[in-house]
């Protein structure tokens, strides 16, 4: 399991949608008009103890976006508060793997409208976990 996993399964146990339904990891499909899509945007560097060599690091410092999208702006708006309020501040392990912090880089914020009108509103996080294999 991996990042995205982790934290689809956040969402969807705090009542956000349900993965692979108006969840999804990685991709924002044609449908469902109302949906919460997380995406791997890269991060800062590991922290590593001093002297360490590769494959090392005590903790990965990832960053993803949650992007939600609706029919109206409250509707997608709401949806990113939701995932903003299960997400931000989160301390605990999940899948077998202890997040240290998750930290929003900002209030979730209107991103634009699509092809099809519909309102995406997006939030970006700093996540601070052990590496998976140390777990």
């Amino acid at each position: 399991m991996g990042l995205a996993d982790d934290l689809g399964d956040i969402l969807s146990s705090g009542g956000v949608g349900t993965v692979g339904t108006d969840i999804f990891k990685g991709i924002v499909p044609s449908t469902p008009d109302e949906l919460t899509a997380i995406f791997e945007t890269g991060g800062g560097p590991p922290v590593h103890a001093m002297s360490a060599g590769p494959a090392s690091a005590l903790i990965e410092r990832p960053h993803v976006q949650v992007l939600t999208r609706a029919l109206r702006a409250d509707s997608a708006k709401k949806r990113a508060s939701d995932a903003n309020r299960l997400l931000d501040a989160l301390q605990r392990s999940v899948n077998g793997v202890r997040y240290h912090s998750v930290f929003a880089l900002q209030s979730p914020f209107f991103m634009r409208r699509d092809e099809s009108n519909r309102v995406e509103f997006a939030c970006n996080y700093e996540i601070l976990r052990s590496p998976a294999s140390s777990s």
